[in-house]
């Protein structure tokens, strides 16, 4: 039998998986690490007029719907299924993955010296019929950014398989003033949230030390 703490995770994200396991879970990973985590053409593409806050939701379930595809198909075990997808949203446009280094310079130049918001939408389920999901909304002030230090920055692999062009974790950490929301958010999990879901369905934090 699977250990209790054990699920599908539809993402690849090394971001997400670390969280998990963080926090004790055993994330079995659905999605392939086997292609480059920079974003490609097609790659979550934002459908004409979707607003971004309907986007990140929309992107979320579609992962965990193809994972659950690719569990029939391969006669895997049932298991619930945790997907994600995290989105940048500044001055009401969606920032993904930049493309090149002209876009993730373009990104911090939107993002210099403002706040914007970081939504993550978390999805977990058996199958279609009982997916449930939740969105952490969180805010994210920058300093003003000189032209060198984007410069510097987007010549490093951080920015681009990253949803705004950085990564809070990373050396754009020295960008950021203060937050209001949730770090893990923001990093692309949502500690909170995530606990929550996975709780519906037997899985939790503490396991079978849970207090009851």
């Amino acid at each position: 039998m699977p250990a209790s703490n054990t699920f599908y995770l539809a993402s690849k994200s090394p971001r997400r998986k670390e969280i998990l396991e963080q926090l004790g879970f055993r994330p079995v990973i659905l999605a392939s690490n086997d292609h480059t985590l920079r974003n490609f053409q097609g790659d979550e593409v934002q459908l004409p007029g979707e607003a971004p806050e309907d986007y990140v939701v929309r992107i979320a379930q579609e992962k965990a719907l193809i994972a659950f595809e690719k569990i029939q198909h391969e006669k895997r075990p049932v298991l619930p299924v945790l997907s994600a997808d995290t989105t940048v949203i500044a001055q009401g446009q969606l920032l993904g993955k930049p493309d090149d280094e002209k876009q993730a310079k373009a990104f911090l130049r939107s993002l210099s010296g403002s706040e914007h918001e970081v939504r993550t939408a978390v999805c977990v389920g058996t199958n279609k019929d009982n997916l449930l999901t939740a969105v952490s909304v969180s805010k994210v002030y920058f300093k003003e950014l000189t032209e060198e230090e984007i410069a510097a920055y987007v010549r490093l692999a951080e920015p681009y398989d990253k949803a705004g062009g950085y990564g809070i974790q990373g050396l754009a950490g020295a960008f950021i003033k203060k937050i209001e929301g949730s770090y893990s958010g923001i990093m692309g999990l949502p500690v909170y949230e995530t606990c929550e879901l996975l709780a519906r369905f037997g899985i939790n934090l503490f396991g079978e030390h849970s207090l009851k």
